[in-house]
């Protein structure tokens, strides 16, 4: 499957793999029209088709940021940045296979659909099509503002980072199938800020039948970036322009992107290497987002799914430079206000320590679930150095974790539950126990290490 007829056009791809674990791999197929010039700060809009053969072989840029995470690729900056990546083991067009959608982390500042960790061969080849975004981030992405609002025919402004998702997803349901996946079985996924992108999914309206199961790994925007009224993102849009000097918004579209970046004003959270933007949120516009996203996550108006959270237990008791202690709280109430609506959910704690690491006396920092969950067993991606970021604030003396046969079958069983979970709504794997629902009744979740287990008290932690 190395070329294949979408909406837009023809794109063709390459095949990646292990010897008899082939797979297809798109990279940079648009999914929304380049945000720029005019349609700066504006909902993203269709793309334009093209003749022949588009050549989808290579990462796109990134959208511009601040921060520029450790491990990040090798990309250019740029706002022209609505791409996204396939990676399939399709052998043809009606295979209707699982799809998982990949929204990265980074809070809503930073990051890339572009990792070669999520791009990586893997998952996939336990019989799934992964697809991971770029999208726009920051001012980019949230600002709001009177001027913008006033020119909508909806009256509001902001979220475009969120309304890029949305479009992502018309995109998958139009076009994946194609690529032999199931647009009736797309399970969407994210780490940190990638789970609060989740969790707004869940809570737009918008949203609503793009997707039909949910993974949140170590974020939810009931606890990180807890969105603000269109009013509050509004005066900070104000502000923003006014420290630009801004005075028209033919002037603020045409300034450099540069420039606005620049401007950005960056707070160090925890004194953790990764800094979160602190004046750009969700807004509760009464559009994408009737209230603020904690309120509608636990009310009976949203995008209720089978549902997957969990959080590194070192994430909860530190030390480290992102501890988040108020995880598992947030996450029993989606889990309880869910299975109010008939959808099951899983409640997991990933505590799991390279052999290197471990002896040195780290704990489970966050981020360190992601190459076992995309198969980086043997740091062949390189992202175990972004790990080390917070591994050596959390205990670690040395970059390198000290990979061993455990990482790989650690990885292998998660691997197996996540895919599980995306082909049937119930994840299973081989070696581990039994996972069940979760109930506030039993507190009952599953902890993952060399030794899985069914333990209670998810909604008690962190333990002392």
């Amino acid at each position: 499957m190395q070329v294949v007829k979408t909406t837009n056009g023809y794109v063709s791809g390459n095949v990646i793999g292990e010897l008899e674990k082939e797979v297809s791999v798109f990279r940079g197929i648009p999914y929304a029209a380049p945000p720029v010039g005019d349609l700066r700060w504006k909902p993203p809009q269709p793309v334009k088709s093209w003749e022949g053969i588009r050549e989808c072989t290579r990462f796109t840029a990134m959208s511009p940021q601040t921060y520029i995470p450790k491990i990040t690729p090798d990309l250019p900056m740029n706002e022209d940045c609505l791409y996204l990546n396939i990676v399939t083991p399709a052998q043809k067009s009606d295979d209707k296979l699982p799809v998982m959608v990949w929204m990265h982390g980074g809070g809503y500042s930073s990051g890339c659909g572009s990792d070669k960790v999520w791009n990586n061969y893997r998952l996939p080849s336990y019989g799934v099509v992964v697809v991971t975004l770029t999208h726009r981030l920051g001012p980019f992405g949230l600002l709001a503002h009177p001027w913008l609002s006033a020119e909508s025919s909806k009256g509001v402004s902001g979220n475009y980072l969120f309304l890029d998702l949305i479009a992502s997803l018309q995109w998958i349901r139009d076009n994946i199938s194609a690529f032999g996946g199931d647009p009736d079985n797309v399970t969407i996924f994210g780490e940190s800020g990638g789970g609060a992108k989740v969790t707004i999914m869940m809570a737009s309206p918008m949203a609503k039948g793009l997707f039909h199961k949910a993974i949140c790994e170590s974020g939810t925007s009931a606890v990180i970036l807890t969105g603000k009224s269109l009013a509050d993102s509004e005066k900070g849009g104000q502000s923003f322009f006014k420290k630009l000097s801004i005075t028209t918004l033919n002037q603020a579209r045409s300034m450099s992107a540069d420039k606005i970046i620049a401007a950005v004003q960056t707070a160090e959270v925890s004194g953790a290497a990764q800094r979160i933007v602190n004046e750009f949120d969700a807004s509760a516009d009464g559009w994408l987002l009737t209230d603020i996203p904690r309120r509608v996550l636990v009310s009976d108006s949203y995008n209720g799914v089978p549902l997957i959270v969990s959080t590194n237990l070192g994430e909860l008791t530190g030390p480290g430079p992102l501890v988040i202690s108020s995880l598992p709280e947030a996450y029993v109430e989606m889990l309880e206000s869910n299975k109010q609506i008939g959808n099951k959910g899983y409640a997991c704690v990933f505590d799991h320590v390279p052999t290197g690491w471990r002896k040195e006396g780290c704990v489970s920092v966050h981020s360190i679930e992601l190459p076992y969950v995309f198969g980086d067993w043997d740091d062949s991606t390189g992202w175990w150095d972004s790990v080390s970021v917070h591994a050596l604030q959390s205990g670690a003396n040395s970059p390198n974790p000290g990979l061993d046969a455990t990482d790989r079958a650690v990885s292998e069983a998660m691997m197996e539950l996540w895919t599980s979970f995306a082909r049937t709504g119930k994840p299973k794997a081989r070696g581990i126990p039994d996972w069940p629902d979760f109930s506030k009744t039993t507190d009952r979740y599953l902890y993952v290490s060399v030794r899985s287990e069914i333990r209670s008290g998810f909604s008690k932690l962190p333990t002392p």
